[in-house]
């Protein structure tokens, strides 16, 4: 094997993006600075559009720039059809870089979705596919409370735990999200996917911003994971997710772009200064986390809450050289 010399250079892992969405490429011009539920005017509509065409366009764009930013491997949040997923994970295989590919469904907005007690077929052909690209590798997932039932969350996280992949799911992240629990279900979002089953090691949550110490307490005591999305807090206004406290706590956590800027480095950056601004600059903290712990976020921490922590994240032997 011949040897590469890199004189005055760090060889690292590449760093994991536990949270994006691929297809948003198109509209992220319009997307700074959108107040929350943007998902609802923006890409929700957006997602509605797309076609085998437009997706691995969309996906190749998010997936160079994500190489070119120091991302090696992608975790994607959605609930695409089989047909466009195909395009998307054609594009990640043409660029080189690793994908956690999902598909879900969300039937409160979606009149052909499949009952609960029925998913297992489709989520089912989405590991099929997933597993006839080299570096590709499945998950599952839901939108939100406000997109899908109870029964579905139940449904979909309970296939993920049987099939050993990850299950997605956004939690906690809006006021308008959380409002709306409260008011439908008279529990806090977290709490709603405690009640049907949806925690677990098996889980990831993406945002989890706006949390109480019972529901911290929740995540630990069931083993959840979570994307720690600093940028996307302050494109869209919501809160910061307390993530040195989740790590004190024993919680695991990754950090996630959330499709604002595919910038690795940058993203290093804002989760120790999301926490600087929110916890160091109250406590007299001056190092929160003192850098390290971000980078192990990024990258090994971001790998396992992805459920690919065997495969890449570290520089170590049998492990892939995402470099």
């Amino acid at each position: 094997m011949p040897v590469i010399a890199m004189p005055g250079a760090v060889v690292m892992p590449g760093i994991v993006d536990a949270h994006h969405h691929v297809e948003q490429p198109f509209a992220k011009a319009v997307s700074f600075g959108e107040p929350a539920q943007m998902w609802k005017r923006l890409w929700m509509p957006l997602a509605s559009i797309l076609t085998p065409e437009t997706a691995y366009v969309a996906a190749k764009w998010t997936f160079l720039e994500c190489l070119r930013g120091g991302f090696t491997t992608i975790v994607d949040s959605s609930q695409r059809k089989a047909v466009l997923n195909e395009q998307v994970m054609r594009a990640a295989d043409e660029v080189g870089i690793r994908l956690v590919a999902s598909t879900g469904i969300n039937d409160r907005f979606d009149d052909s979705a499949p009952a609960p007690d029925a998913v297992d077929e489709v989520l089912g052909a989405h590991l099929e596919l997933c597993a006839t690209f080299d570096r590709v590798t499945p998950s599952v997932a839901c939108g939100t409370v406000q997109s899908t039932s109870g029964p579905m969350l139940g449904a979909v996280a309970r296939f993920a735990a049987e099939a050993g992949v990850v299950f997605q799911v956004h939690a906690n992240e809006h006021t308008g999200e959380i409002q709306h629990s409260l008011e439908h279900f008279h529990r806090r979002p977290l709490e709603h996917l405690h009640d049907h089953g949806a925690l677990g090691p098996h889980t990831l949550i993406a945002h989890a911003t706006l949390v109480t110490p019972s529901e911290l307490t929740l995540l630990a005591d069931t083993g959840t994971a979570v994307s720690y999305n600093p940028v996307a807090s302050a494109w869209k206004g919501n809160a910061v997710a307390p993530a040195l406290e989740m790590i004190e706590r024993g919680i695991r956590v990754g950090l996630g772009t959330d499709a604002t800027r595919n910038d690795a480095f940058r993203l290093l950056d804002a989760a120790e200064f999301a926490q600087r601004l929110t916890v160091g600059l109250a406590t007299d903290d001056f190092g929160v986390g003192s850098g390290f712990i971000w980078v192990e976020a990024g990258t090994a921490g971001g790998a396992e809450v992805a459920g690919i922590g065997d495969l890449t994240g570290t520089i170590s032997a049998g492990q892939a050289a995402d470099l």
